[in-house]
């Protein structure tokens, strides 16, 4: 991809697009997360006839690529700044994607009551296919199904292809992207937020397995650089919890035969404790337990990489966020999803880096805090991304791609 590939357009608060910045204006720093809240950086100058407009809260741009919308969403920081070298004056915004609406929300008991405090059901239960159950909850909570007062302004839902498998579901005020992150384990699914047209659409997708067309390395010069950490499971064995007290307690345990491969292949023996003693149903508590084994129960391949830029294999053609690649590591193939790319356009041109696998696994103090994440709250990636989770294997990628 090139930077003329790139289109960079600002919109006001209706989504109305009111104007697009030139390529040679950007720059521009884009970090997209798999099921996750992406974020943006852009600076213009303050005299840019599209600052007012983007410095209005409620605004946002829309980042769009050879093919497809990279990105969209709002604006949450303008920061103004001058020197005597520039004594007009730079404005630096900072922004997250759509999908943030899907981490700003809750899923209610009883969606259809938009008053939290007086909810007469004690969860939202749905069965059903899991893209299907997916688009029912968001549809429900912020959707053009909700109430007027907690509806999505624009937010209209996409193709539903009633993929992966079937699930059994409750909902009590989970945060409703974590929520959606926990199904969508389930049925190797993907889902964003994003605009098209005068909407934002809430999208869903099947994750495309390109192993054997996109074989990435850099000894055949489609990568500039890589680096690549293997990881042992989080968890091999999960023992889930449902309701009662003491011995009458239900308890589940839970394996897959690639947990126990790895479990064998690292010598450890790694249990979870599960707590769900919001149910007492068996379906939901075997789909908890596989969440976690969806999750963590493998070895880890966590990988960088940063393509050349004039590789066959293109990101946004070729490949994109939530594809299943192959990487080339000293003659061995590693495979695993993109969950994280890294895009940066500017006067010096397009660069794009990639993280696959848990991105947490190149930092330890990033990794302990998923795992305390994980076994305290049950947090999706979705949140954990919003703040500064991420922040250090995105840096990581940046030196990569020469950047700093």
């Amino acid at each position: 991809m090139r930077l003329q590939d790139i289109t960079v357009e600002v919109r006001d608060k209706t989504l109305k697009r009111v104007g697009q910045i030139r390529p040679e204006e950007l720059a521009l720093e884009l970090t997209d997360n798999f099921n996750n809240v992406g974020s943006w950086a852009l600076t213009l100058a303050a005299e840019h006839p599209l600052c007012d407009t983007l410095r209005t809260p409620g605004s946002g741009i829309i980042v769009t690529g050879p093919d497809d919308v990279l990105l969209s969403g709002p604006m949450v920081k303008a920061e103004f700044a001058a020197t005597p070298n520039d004594v007009g004056g730079s404005v630096s915004f900072e922004g997250v994607s759509d999908t943030v609406c899907l981490a700003d929300a809750l899923a209610f008991p009883q969606p259809s009551n938009p008053n939290g405090a007086s909810q007469t059901l004690s969860h939202d239960v749905r069965v059903g296919v899991a893209e299907t159950v997916m688009h029912a909850y968001v549809n429900a909570n912020i959707g053009p199904a909700a109430p007027a007062a907690r509806r999505k302004a624009g937010l209209v839902m996409g193709t539903d292809g009633a993929r992966g498998p079937s699930v059994n579901q409750s909902a009590r005020f989970p945060v409703l992207g974590n929520l959606l992150t926990e199904i969508a384990l389930l049925g190797s699914l993907g889902f964003r937020v994003v605009q098209r047209g005068t909407n934002l659409v809430f999208e869903t997708y099947v994750i495309t397995d390109r192993t054997k067309l996109v074989r990435l390395d850099v000894r055949n010069g489609t990568l500039s650089g890589q680096r690549v950490a293997i990881s042992p499971p989080g968890a091999t064995r999960a023992i889930v919890a449902g309701q009662g007290e003491q011995e009458n307690r239900q308890f589940l345990q839970v394996d897959t035969a690639e947990s126990i491969a790895a479990e064998a292949e690292w010598g450890r023996r790694i249990e979870r404790f599960v707590d769900q003693r919001n149910t007492d149903d068996w379906t939901e508590l075997q789909q908890a337990g596989d969440e976690v084994m969806a999750d963590e129960g493998f070895t880890a391949v966590n990988v960088q990489i940063v393509p050349m830029e004039d590789s066959p294999m293109r990101f946004g053609v070729e490949w994109g966020l939530g594809d299943k690649l192959t990487v080339i590591v000293d003659d061995q193939e590693l495979q695993s999803v993109v969950t994280g790319v890294v895009i940066k356009a500017n006067s010096d041109g397009f660069k794009v880096g990639a993280l696959m696998g848990d991105a947490t696994g190149f930092d330890a103090n990033a990794a302990l805090n998923k795992r305390v994440t994980n076994t305290e709250t049950r947090l999706s990636a979705l949140e954990a991304n919003s703040s500064t989770g991420g922040a250090s294997a995105n840096d990581q990628i940046l030196q990569i791609m020469g950047v700093w």
